[in-house]
């Protein structure tokens, strides 16, 4: 994530003048996150929950200085969300399966996804790590339509879209109930700016 200690700051969006306040809501409820799985931690290899997932709002990404890659992940996801304006939880993956129904991929787009999830917790913005379990791990980072767990003891699981659907409620339930004091604790400690 990027490193706090140095401040801030968010401005308006080129072409989107707003006022202070209208900038500050946008940014402790914001419309939808981008939520991805990371590398499960080494350190918690047995454990049964890590912090192996990342949100961001997009709505707090600039739409200049920021890698292409990272603007283009972040261009599909606002596109995506467009179209469907009742998802607050965006995954990663949920982008992934959408572009699959428009006969495109990430690699057809020119779009170094790998890279953009990597330097995404890297860069000046607002993001939170979240904890979650090794089952919820294995939604958020599936963009299969089927997906099949196998256990060491050779018994496997269908893991399913009901399941899927209760993870992707968890989650936003969980930024809903977080985010906003976690961007007011950043605006109160003067570690972010609006201006």
């Amino acid at each position: 994530m990027a490193d706090f200690d140095d401040p801030v700051k968010v401005s308006p969006m080129p072409n989107r003048p707003r006022g202070n306040d209208d900038i500050e809501k946008l940014l402790v409820h914001p419309p939808f996150w981008l939520i991805y799985a990371l590398e499960w931690p080494q350190a918690a290899s047995e454990a049964p929950m890590a912090e192996a997932a990342f949100a961001v709002a997009p709505h707090s990404v600039p739409s200049v200085g920021i890698p292409q890659h990272v603007e283009d992940v972040v261009g599909f996801t606002r596109l995506y969300n467009k179209e469907h304006p009742a998802h607050r939880a965006v995954w990663f993956t949920d982008v992934t399966r959408w572009l699959d129904t428009k006969d495109q991929s990430w690699a057809s787009l020119g779009v170094d996804w790998e890279r953009a999830l990597l330097e995404i917790p890297e860069l000046p913005i607002l993001g939170l790590y979240l904890t979650i379990s090794r089952r919820a791990y294995s939604h958020l980072g599936s963009a299969a339509k089927r997906h099949t767990i196998f256990y060491s003891d050779g018994s496997r699981e269908d893991l399913g879209e009901e399941e899927r659907d209760a993870v992707h409620d968890a989650l936003e339930r969980t930024l809903n109930r977080d985010w906003p004091s976690y961007v007011r604790e950043m605006l109160t400690s003067g570690r972010l700016t609006i201006g």
